[in-house]
C-alpha cells in the first residue's frame, strides 16, 4: 500500500501554497488591471487627439469668419457723414422753399431754385446709391458670416 503524503491545511506548507497562489492571483489581477489602464490611456490619447482636431477646426473657422467679416467702419462711417451733410443741405433747402413760397414769384430766382433742387435730387441719388451698394456688401458678407457661425455652432456641440 502506497502512502499518500497528507498536508493539513494548517500546515506550514499547506499555507505557502495557499498564499503562493492567492499571490499569484492578486498579482494576474493587477496585470489585468494594468492592461484595463492601458486602454484607458489610449482613449485619452484618441480624446485628446479629438479635442485637438476639434481646436484646429475652430480656430480655422474662426480665421474664416474673421476674413468673411470685413471691417465696415471705415466705410459706415462715411456714409453717415455722407447722409449727415445731405441731410443738413437738405434742411437749407427745405427752408429756401419755405421762404419762396412766401414770397412773389421771381423768374431769375425759380430757375435758381429749380437748378437747387436738381441738385439735390442728384445728391439725394448719389446717398441712396451708395447706402444700397453698402447695403447690400453688408447683407452679403452678414449672410456668409451666418452660415459659418453655424457651422461653428454645430462643431463646438
Amino acid at each position: 500500500m502506497d502512502k499518500q503524503l497528507a498536508i493539513s491545511w494548517q500546515s506550514p506548507l499547506s499555507q505557502l501554497v495557499t498564499s503562493q497562489i492567492a499571490l499569484i492571483a492578486h498579482i494576474k489581477a493587477m496585470q489585468e488591471e494594468s492592461i484595463a489602464w492601458h486602454d484607458e490611456h489610449r482613449e485619452w490619447k484618441r480624446d485628446i487627439v479629438g479635442w485637438l482636431k476639434k481646436q484646429r477646426r475652430l480656430e480655422a473657422m474662426l480665421y474664416q469668419l474673421e476674413r468673411e467679416l470685413p471691417d465696415y467702419r471705415e466705410v459706415a462711417a462715411h456714409l453717415s457723414d455722407v447722409i449727415e451733410d445731405h441731410e443738413i443741405r437738405l434742411s437749407e433747402h427745405e427752408k429756401l422753399l419755405i421762404r419762396y413760397l412766401d414770397s412773389e414769384v421771381d423768374p431769375a430766382k425759380w430757375k435758381k431754385l429749380d437748378a437747387e433742387h436738381s441738385k439735390q435730387a442728384k445728391l439725394h441719388a448719389e446717398a441712396k446709391e451708395e447706402h444700397d451698394a453698402f447695403r447690400a456688401a453688408y447683407l452679403a458678407a452678414m449672410k456668409r458670416v451666418d452660415r459659418l457661425v453655424k457651422r461653428l455652432q454645430a462643431l463646438c456641440h
